[in-house]
């Protein structure tokens, strides 16, 4: 759940261990190669990964948080940056064929990013086949490139697929920050 319409880490309401978590790795240069986001839908995991590749990829960051203003930042946030890949379920499940697709696509070189990002939306989605499929690249992964995976819960992926990855668990939002940004976003009174 977004506040703003340039997605960033400020966006982001009532997460802020996951969210300090990702700065440190910004701050420090430690970048995991495989990211995991947890948690139930509308908690901020595809808005903090889409921030995340933003932060990555941002030519004027402002410390760990992307300006959401150079070109590469508007690019990422509009879906339109070519080195920022999104795969998601097509019909009921992500099918060895995306898998495979968004592979192919990582082992060339990138068109201009620093990092390349791919992310995995709903990857409790996988079928098996692509769940082995992702599993190469997890364990070879291309130098400069982060897939960052979504999924309500880690038990819904494969234990292997979870053991490569860095989790961050995103907790459902508490009732005032909730009720605080219906009030400043949508003009809510609060009693409402």
């Amino acid at each position: 759940m977004t506040i703003s319409p340039v997605p960033g880490f400020d966006s982001i309401i009532d997460q802020e261990r996951p969210l300090r978590a990702l700065r440190t790795l910004l701050s420090h240069g430690t970048i995991p190669h495989a990211l995991l986001f947890t948690g139930i839908e509308g908690v901020g995991k595809r808005s903090a990964a889409v921030a995340f590749a933003m932060a990555c990829n941002c030519r004027s960051p402002l410390g760990t948080d992307p300006c959401g203003a150079c070109s590469a930042c508007r690019r990422i946030a509009a879906d339109t940056h070519p080195d920022m890949l999104r795969v998601g379920p097509s019909g009921t499940q992500i099918k060895i064929d995306q898998i495979r697709e968004l592979c192919r696509t990582l082992g060339m070189k990138p068109y201009e990013a620093r990092v390349r990002v791919a992310i995995i939306a709903d990857a409790h989605r996988m079928n098996a086949a692509a769940g082995n499929a992702l599993l190469k690249m997890l364990e070879e992964p291309p130098a400069g490139t982060v897939l960052i995976l979504t999924a309500l819960q880690a038990a819904d992926l494969l234990p292997t697929v979870v053991s490569r990855c860095r989790h961050f668990r995103f907790k459902p939002i508490a009732r005032e920050p909730l009720a605080g940004m219906l009030e400043k976003v949508y003009g809510f009174p609060a009693a409402e």
